[in-house]
């Protein structure tokens, strides 16, 4: 035997004072008999049958009270096993790598806030597989498709700011990494999250667009950065800033968010470009989506589902109470 809800238990010690409070409005009432002078009513009654009338009352109150109790507090006895069905979507996430993803012009860098927005995510998914691919120039998979999500945690906590230090990048290197590690069996419950400012020195790839389109893999992207942007922080070998990146004519070279690219892909995947923002709304807005996908049968689990017993002191509450109002009503006709 347990209880789903055992706090409701503490209710228990209500009882007795619920007992003692219907018993001692019976005895005021016979007072009240005995001091307006009703000797016929009270005669009507043998010496022991009165008070024990009130008591049969108080006792009914006090039980109803506590099979009431026990009901809400849903006492549960014997289980079964009942499978679950497991549904959901394949996701992809792919953080980028390059050496912009250092500028600072969101906080506290670019970088972090992709690590920090991919935290979120993998934190609000339910029933999603989800797996996470790096990229600067070219892109590889970290952490394939899996329901583990404290595995992705830990790989995406494992992500510092010395990850980001790659030149150049190519963001249809993702995009071949999915064509690849998505079953096409698969392609319409999934999808590629692309967390990058834009920036792409890699060209376009049109066959890869070309075959993400006729697979049906959706492509959404967060842009991260901002149209002003901001420079570029070089570092030595212990992590410590010495001055910004420069072009050959040594001018500070300034990283902005680039989201035509990004835009164009999403819309030719049929997938979403969001920006992110201080509130981060972008996350949200990218769960709905999610939820509104397609979703396809992961697995089948089995849990254990204990069985409800709360009926049985619902139904004897209910005997308990009718046997209260019977001895009130028969109560209430000897004292008229």
């Amino acid at each position: 035997m347990r209880f789903s809800a055992p706090f409701f238990l503490y209710l228990l010690i209500i009882a007795p004072v619920i007992f003692f409070i219907s018993l001692g409005v019976g005895k005021k009432r016979i007072r009240e008999f005995a001091g307006l002078g009703k000797t016929h009513t009270l005669n009507r009654f043998s010496n022991r049958d009165f008070p024990m009338n009130y008591r049969l009352e108080s006792l009914y109150i006090s039980i109803v009270f506590m099979l009431f109790i026990l009901s809400l507090s849903r006492p549960q006895a014997g289980t079964r096993l009942e499978p679950v069905k497991i549904t959901g979507s394949d996701i992809y996430i792919a953080i980028d790598l390059s050496k912009s993803m250092t500028a600072e012009d969101v906080k506290p860098n670019r970088f972090v806030r992709a690590k920090i927005t991919t935290l979120e995510l993998v934190k609000s998914l339910q029933g999603d597989r989800v797996g996470l691919i790096l990229f600067a120039g070219d892109a590889f998979v970290l952490c394939p498709l899996t329901t583990d999500y404290d595995a992705v945690i830990t790989f995406t906590n494992s992500l510092d700011s010395q990850t980001a230090v790659a030149s150049g990048t190519n963001l249809f290197a993702p995009l071949e990494i999915a064509l690849n590690s998505i079953k096409p069996q698969e392609d319409k419950y999934a999808l590629l999250l692309l967390l990058t400012d834009g920036e792409n020195t890699g060209g376009v790839d049109e066959k890869v667009l070309r075959d993400i389109q006729k697979r049906g893999i959706k492509v959404f992207s967060i842009g991260i950065g901002t149209k002003n942007g901001a420079p570029i922080p070089v570092y030595d070998d212990n992590m410590k800033r010495i001055g910004y990146k420069k072009d050959f004519n040594g001018k500070v070279i300034v990283s902005k968010l680039e989201d035509i690219l990004l835009k164009e892909i999403a819309e030719k995947t049929n997938g979403y470009y969001f920006e992110t923002g201080d509130k981060m709304n972008e996350i949200k807005q990218f769960l709905a989506t999610v939820q509104a996908m397609k979703k396809r049968e992961l697995e089948t689990k089995e849990y254990t589902v204990y069985e409800e017993r709360f009926q049985i002191p619902l139904a004897l509450g209910i005997i308990f109470l009718l046997l209260y109002i019977i001895s009130i009503v028969k109560t209430k006709s000897r004292e008229s």
